[in-house]
């Protein structure tokens, strides 16, 4: 009985992921293009569905604190034209096209090396939890980790690094050139190199130190940025949120622009109550329903939205006014919680989400992060670390630039402890170089 009853709880589970529920969420996941493209599909798959193409409002307008007449203010500061540059030439159009020649993937596999394209920063380098892309399409990390090593398989050679040693050891091992040693010194070794520690590293693997210098020249001769900003083109972002601040209060709106209306067509409608039968009625009343459920996962992915964000910039209300150095942590477990959701419908409504705040335009997901405790238990943001890094280099002699280690140090003597390690990821990632370059050479 026991058992029975366990089978059919797991049955029951596995039944309750409808595809109505499924296309409810996928509606969540998708960014405004995204949505777009699916309601024009499905409209195009669907008699019952019409669309208005003219729309010039925002479907949904809300804001902590009842403000009036800021629905102009909001679409008047819109700016779509966020991030163009000069060339016809994008590095997404690029990447898609070597995707075409890879037969051997299916279009589903494109569709996801599609999403980490997209994913790429500036640099060239692929800023995305890899979790997040594995729920966004239900398929295992591993198989998430397979379809990286494709994306980091195109052109030019370094693209798709989660890091710089991995963006280094891509080129290094494609390359017929490279010395034995580099691939391991890229591996293991770039904080000695940056420190100097030739000896060491020539006592660790019995060669002369000629041979780790000859080594290290190879290495300082890859390209530690895949992509070239001034050479290509970057995306139009559109954000899907539209913040303003007040009169001191935060006001946001949902960004449907550039969505087409949907209404039923009154014709099938009318046919449907009238005149149709058997094997036409029920088709027509599956298309009617499916119309509905398509209102209603658009409707209901705007409140998602809405509330994720109102709770989001409760939280960091700072950043309105800072910006991202008064950024605080903030997990996306806190906001599941507080709106009594899974945290996966969390990840889902914030992916590939962006929102346009008085301090810029960002990734919705860039306010969540984890933090570094500090003596007093309490967490700081990496970009307050980031600030306090970049504030101590600004300072510093020009002559004797100061070590990662001798910042980490300084740290440490305000009461945050953080490794050298994690003191060189941040300054690679403020585009600083390392204290052996930033030396003054007379």
């Amino acid at each position: 009985m026991d058992v029975s009853l366990h089978l059919q709880q797991r049955l029951d589970t596995k039944l309750a992921l409808t595809p109505q529920l499924k296309q409810s969420l996928d509606i969540l996941k998708y960014s405004l293009e995204e949505l777009e493209h699916f309601i024009r599909e499905e409209a195009n798959a669907n008699p019952l569905i019409e669309l208005k193409e003219e729309q010039n409002t925002l479907l949904e307008m809300a804001h902590v604190s009842t403000i009036s007449d800021s629905r102009t203010e909001m679409t008047e500061s819109f700016n779509l034209l966020l991030h163009v540059s000069d060339t016809d030439d994008s590095i997404e159009t690029y990447l898609r096209e070597q995707l075409i020649d890879l037969k051997e993937l299916t279009q589903r596999e494109k569709e996801i090396l599609l999403y980490l394209i997209r994913n790429l920063n500036e640099l060239g380098y692929l800023d995305h939890d890899i979790e997040d892309t594995a729920d966004r399409y239900s398929i295992s990390v591993e198989k998430c980790e397979e379809l990286i090593s494709v994306l980091q398989s195109l052109e030019p050679a370094g693209i798709g690094a989660r890091n710089l040693a991995e963006c280094l050891y891509l080129q290094a091992i494609r390359a017929g050139d490279a010395p034995k040693l580099a691939k391991v010194l890229i591996h293991d070794h770039l904080e000695d190199l940056a420190e100097g520690n030739v000896k060491k590293i020539a006592t660790l693997y019995h060669v002369t130190n000629s041979e780790v210098e000859e080594a290290f020249s190879y290495i300082k001769q890859l390209n530690p940025r895949p992509l070239n900003i001034q050479s290509t083109k970057q995306q139009v972002i559109i954000p899907d949120i539209l913040v303003e601040l007040i009169g001191g209060e935060i006001v946001i709106q949902i960004n449907d622009m550039f969505l087409p209306q949907i209404s039923i067509n009154s014709y099938y409608e009318e046919f449907l109550r009238t005149n149709a039968s058997g094997e036409v009625q029920e088709y027509l009343k599956v298309k009617l329903s499916d119309a509905f459920l398509l209102m209603r996962g658009i409707k209901q992915r705007h409140k998602t939205l809405y509330k994720v964000t109102e709770i989001v910039l409760q939280k960091q209300f700072c950043f309105l006014q800072k910006g991202k150095n008064a950024l605080v942590p903030l997990r996306q477990r806190e906001v599941a919680e507080i709106m009594q959701l899974h945290e996966s419908t969390i990840s889902r409504t914030i992916s590939n989400k962006y929102i346009q705040t008085p301090q810029g335009t960002f990734p919705l997901k860039m306010f969540f992060t984890r933090g570094v405790k500090n003596q007093s238990d309490k967490e700081e943001s990496p970009f307050f670390i980031k600030g306090k890094i970049k504030a101590i280099i600004e300072m510093e002699d020009k002559n004797n630039p100061i070590s990662d280690q001798k910042i980490a140090n300084i740290l440490l003597s305000e009461g945050i402890p953080i490794a050298r390690r994690t003191i060189a990821k941040y300054r690679e990632e403020l585009g600083i170089l390392q204290s052996t370059k930033r030396r003054v050479r007379k």
